[in-house]
């Protein structure tokens, strides 16, 4: 082969690890969202209450979050590739099997088994394309990468409601066969085999961090989801959420101490990037808190169809879409830290146009403008504001940096989903309902109040997002600095980096 042929091959190569990660992307996000619209189907078939529809989304949820770190440092030592198809033949198995599932703690374990194979699908895309793409198309490869995943998790709602509309609930997991299939197949042909030398070794594995992080977040998701389904009065869920806390502190006690921990505590301690970490956590709490409540209001007090519910909440998908590339035009006078407090505040409007929509009967109009601008705001915020997260550090320690920024994102996302399904489902059982099967006839008003008050929760956390993303301190305009020191071991400042060159 030619050198002009053999240069021509290895440019070619790195988009098709683009294309291997977007159907990574497709099956896993819209998979993770796409069941939102589905709850009141499912809960009617199975005639279970609302309390154990929920689990249908915490499992999966709870599986990805508690893992996702367990397996970026799993990665390291076995293999990308290995993990990455691995976690795609168990999610295209898992979702064939819950398509045909004839009890619903089935159906939650199977979920349980696609969170798993999600969390060693997601941290190995970003890990593969950073890999495959040289330094120049770096940043281009990531961004492209950001795009697809935002978009395919905020098109689930809409793909889930064309779906249960024409063929049923099940068929939101047998659509993932063909496209796990794909994915699968593309995979092995198309990715290379790693260099064993590359691998990491002599490194030990942090076993106590992840019993102890896995441990936390079950304890913390059991035991809210347990208050709901065993009332206020009832002891077991307190102590659930006490031994949450416990295993909390256990682990940063552990993490302290460890040599190799899964998450450098360091990275926290300096003010502006834990006030960006903090920022990412609320804006992605009140982003999965939005998704339940719009669309549970729209089939529970609006009697909307799920196909109709999916194609109002496309609407966040729809606007995250147009305003990301914004955030890196906008980067070029502005810093990170003013543009993504311009998204953290536009998002702040839509909430507060959400919460004024339940409060004056829901109609489409504001909704859809707010909708619009929680998508748009989010679209904004979250390229800048992971690039303030990972300005000023070396290259060896931008990974567990963005690997902290994943755990808060998807720990955001379980905590935002469960909360809100919690008070919902207490308003519902006010009401003497006891699942979302049907829409709620609610003339005392318990429900709808149930629907406000998570809305003006929302209110609340993304105001505390868009103080902290204020108060992080910086200049306001953009600065880029001629030159850059090369490598530091730690970083008091932030060091302008392109918006487009992290991954969520």
């Amino acid at each position: 082969m030619s050198p002009e042929s053999s240069l021509a091959v290895r440019d070619r190569y790195p988009w098709k690890v683009l294309v291997v990660t977007t159907l990574g992307s497709l099956l896993t996000f819209v998979n993770s969202t796409s069941l939102n619209v589905a709850l009141p189907a499912i809960s009617e078939a199975f005639s279970i209450p609302a309390a154990t529809a929920d689990w249908m989304l915490v499992a999966y949820m709870l599986s990805l979050t508690s893992l996702i770190l367990v397996f970026a440092r799993i990665s390291d030592l076995v293999g990308r590739k290995r993990l990455y198809l691995g976690g795609l033949a168990l999610m295209t198995a898992a979702s064939l099997a819950a398509a045909f599932v004839a009890d619903p703690t089935t159906l939650i374990v199977l979920r349980c088994l696609q969170g798993v194979a999600a969390a060693s699908i997601i941290p190995n895309m970003n890990a593969m394309i950073a890999d495959a793409f040289p330094h120049r198309l770096l940043a281009l490869g990531l961004s492209l990468n950001i795009m697809m995943a935002s978009v395919a998790s905020m098109m689930g709602p809409l793909v889930g409601g064309a779906l249960l509309g024409a063929f049923g609930w099940r068929s939101l997991f047998l659509v993932n066969v063909p496209f796990g299939f794909a994915a699968l197949l593309l995979g092995v042909f198309v990715l290379r085999r790693e260099d064993r030398a590359n691998r990491a070794r002599g490194i030990r594995f942090d076993f106590a961090g992840a019993t102890l992080s896995i441990a936390t977040l079950a304890l913390l998701m059991i035991g809210i989801n347990r208050l709901s389904a065993w009332g206020w009065q009832d002891l077991r869920p307190y102590l659930l959420l006490v031994g949450a806390a416990v295993m909390l502190l256990l682990f940063l006690a552990v993490e302290r101490r460890v040599r190799e921990p899964l998450i450098d505590l360091a990275l926290i301690r300096e003010k502006a990037r834990a006030l960006a970490y903090a920022t990412a956590f609320l804006m992605s709490f009140a982003q999965s808190a939005v998704m339940v409540v719009v669309i549970l209001s729209q089939q529970l007090l609006m009697g909307a169809s799920p196909a109709q519910t999916g194609l109002v909440a496309a609407a966040l998908a729809g606007s995250v879409m147009v305003a990301s590339p914004l955030s890196g035009l906008l980067a070029k006078w502005w810093s990170s830290r003013t543009v993504s407090s311009a998204g953290a505040l536009l998002s702040l409007i839509g909430y507060v146009g959400v919460f004024i929509s339940l409060m004056v009967g829901n109609p489409t109009s504001l909704l859809f403008a707010s909708l619009i601008c929680i998508g748009g705001g989010n679209g904004i915020f979250t390229a800048p504001n992971t690039a303030a997260i990972m300005g000023g550090l070396p290259v060896n320690r931008r990974g567990i940096s963005n690997g902290i920024r994943s755990v808060l994102f998807n720990s955001a996302l379980t905590l935002g989903t469960a909360i809100t399904l919690l008070i919902i489902g207490q308003s519902l059982l006010a009401a003497d309902v006891d699942g979302y099967g049907e829409p709620v006839l609610d003339p005392s008003g318990v429900v709808v109040g149930g629907f406000r008050f998570a809305a003006a929760l929302l209110i609340v956390v993304a105001t505390a997002a868009l103080a902290c993303s204020l108060s992080r301190g910086g200049p306001w305009r953009a600065s880029f600095p001629d030159s850059e020191p090369r490598a530091r071991s730690t970083a008091t400042t932030e060091q302008p980096i392109s918006v487009g060159s992290v991954a969520p």
